[in-house]
């Protein structure tokens, strides 16, 4: 059985140690207290305790529930009152807040730059697919010093001289990786690009091996955040994996040439639209061979666009309302039947 979760205030669960069960005041209002599957905590919090601070998420196992819960409305609901033993973590929530994020097209910006963007409001700057080094898939023949050479580590430098959040990239242990650094420069989040094209101009299955793991979601910055790298949101996967986990943004860092950027921007705002989330795309500048450029853009849940320029920088505000907003209109409400098609995919 799936794990569940509950939402709660750190001093009401505190206040139930004693007794060694909790109650939450909906069980005497409305009979029940109400759960959530993994898939569901993060916009039950954007829906309900946007403005709450001190929060705890607790991890329930729902094998030591005094009974099966009830699911309804596509939510499990427990008519008891809930055990502490049954409770296996206690998780410290971030509390949310609308995130500013500036997409910078520059290759290896160094730390005024970024301070720069800091000081203009921005929470997090992204930088373009692999944006510390030259786009080496532009060669047929791998070298050596494309591999991370220290660049990962000047990345977290610049970060925490600007004392800012940075999603980065380097080539590490022969993958395309990108890298979430805190103004501290520590990494919060990781991810290896899995489809690779191969084709003039784009060499990369030449350069780098797919990655292996699904791609995970960062509550830090208090608003959900997950990664995809360019030529994998051209294939849904990813992306509704993301949505799965309860992410609000998907950060697409991107290399793709100026002519086809129309057929980009479609598939892009398609996959904000389905998922829900905002989509925010930067690409890498202008470069003759290949033809790399075109503009970097913000998509709203809703799939319109929020902003779009060809210039080095695009920054603007994600919003938890409008993920809430996305998500209660059709298609955003949709159930996710994973396993229908976890299933599926095993006999494939």
């Amino acid at each position: 059985m799936s794990k569940l979760f509950h939402i709660v205030e750190r001093r009401h669960w505190q206040a139930s140690q004693p007794s060694g069960h909790y109650r939450a005041a909906s069980l005497d209002s409305e009979g029940f207290i109400h759960f959530s599957y993994a898939h569901q905590w993060r916009l039950t919090q954007q829906r309900y305790y946007r403005k709450h601070s001190d929060l705890v998420l607790l991890h329930i196992d729902p094998a030591a529930l005094p009974e099966p819960p009830r699911v309804e409305n596509g939510f499990p609901h427990l008519y008891a009152s809930l055990p502490c033993s049954a409770v296996t973590r206690v998780e410290e929530l971030t509390p949310l807040r609308d995130l500013t994020v500036a997409l910078h097209r520059g290759i290896q910006p160094n730390s005024d730059s970024l301070k720069e963007a800091r000081q203009g409001g921005a929470d997090l700057v992204v930088l373009p697919e692999l944006g510390w080094q030259d786009w080496c898939p532009a060669r047929t023949e791998r070298d050596p010093r494309d591999e991370d050479c220290g660049r990962a580590q000047q990345q977290a430098e610049a970060a925490r001289q600007a004392g800012v959040w940075l999603l980065g990239a380097s080539l590490l242990n022969r993958r395309n990786t990108a890298l979430l650094f805190n103004p501290d420069g520590e990494i919060r989040l990781r991810y290896e690009k899995v489809h690779l094209p191969q084709e003039p101009g784009f060499w990369e299955a030449n350069h780098y091996d797919p990655g292996t793991e699904g791609p995970g979601v960062c509550d830090e910055l208090g608003f959900p955040l997950g990664i995809q790298l360019c030529s994998d949101i051209q294939r849904p996967f990813g992306s509704m994996f993301l949505r799965a986990q309860g992410a609000a943004a998907i950060l697409l860092p991107r290399a793709t040439e100026r002519g086809t950027y129309g057929k980009w921007r479609l598939v892009m705002q398609a996959m904000a639209r389905l998922s829900g989330c905002y989509l925010l795309s930067v690409n890498r500048p202008d470069l003759d061979q290949p033809p790399i450029g075109g503009p970097s853009v913000i998509i709203g849940p809703d799939g319109e666009i929020v902003a779009e320029h060809d210039g080095p920088w695009l920054q603007a505000t994600l919003k938890h309302e409008e993920i809430v907003k996305a998500r209660a209109e059709y298609p955003g409400y949709l159930d996710l039947p994973h396993e229908v098609y976890a299933k599926a995919w095993q006999g494939v």
